[in-house]
């Protein structure tokens, strides 16, 4: 599987979040461990600390774990309750059962070796906790103009995305309890003509998506979209994507 090279996207990695900051989603995992009475939490693939640092309550013990140094370097809090870890997610380094929540957001797909990342969840999770997974399904959702004028992006996305289905039979194979999946954000937007340029994650470093290409390959689909505003200025470029929480208990 291709790995992203985040020491490129780490500096402008943030600018999604004032496009769209995602709020269900944080209503979504503050609902979790709310309601749960969950008080040491891990996020796997925690990037630039934008889910962990939403997290800093009283009599939270939180930790950020992620494999890109240069994108821990991007998180500034004084706070003590938040740990930050630099390591692979398939070998977490944590003892057995230590966890209430593990949960990640739009990560899973950049771990190389998914059933492993959760069946070390299993190991660190105590009795009871969850493991919370976020993120999209390319493999129903494809609603995204990328996807049209970027040659093998969608190809590769469905390759590297677990398919929701596949999520759970994961979990249900390592025994997990409670399995449910729902939608708990969409995301909609559209741009017409030459606005789609003013698009932030049409910028080559601002998703995976377009990192992942060639100089050559990333040119060569800006250009099919010149050319079509070209054919007709009124284009519609549309961004349709769903977010879906899948979460289990371990017994």
């Amino acid at each position: 599987m291709q790995k992203t090279d985040y020491a490129k996207i780490a500096a402008t990695y943030n600018k999604r979040y004032v496009e769209n900051y995602l709020p269900d989603i944080e209503i979504s995992l503050k609902s979790i461990i709310k309601s749960n009475g969950y008080k040491t939490i891990l996020e796997a693939g925690c990037g630039t600390g934008r889910w962990i640092s939403s997290l800093e309550e009283e009599g939270n013990k939180v930790f950020g774990l992620d494999y890109s140094f240069d994108m821990m370097k991007i998180p500034k809090t004084d706070k003590s309750n938040l740990n930050l870890v630099n390591a692979d997610a398939v070998r977490i380094p944590f003892k057995d059962n230590f966890f209430d929540l593990i949960f990640c957001v739009n990560a899973i797909h950049h771990f190389p070796d998914k059933e492993k990342f959760i069946a070390e969840c299993k190991r660190t999770l105590a009795s009871n906790g969850m493991i919370a997974v976020f993120g999209v399904d390319p493999h129903i959702d494809k609603n995204w103009y990328v996807y049209d004028y970027f040659d093998s992006v969608y190809e590769n996305d469905l390759k590297r995305f677990l398919s929701t289905d596949q999520l759970k039979n994961i979990l249900q194979d390592l025994q997990f309890e409670m399995i449910e999946n729902r939608i708990v954000e969409k995301v909609f937007n559209q741009r017409t003509g030459k606005d789609v340029f003013n698009d932030p994650f049409l910028q080559k470093n601002h998703s995976s998506q377009l990192a992942n290409l060639s100089d050559e390959e990333y040119q060569r689909g800006v250009d099919k979209i010149k050319k079509q505003i070209e054919k007709n200025s009124e284009t519609v470029f549309t961004t349709s994507v769903i977010f879906y929480l899948t979460s289990a208990k371990k017994k």
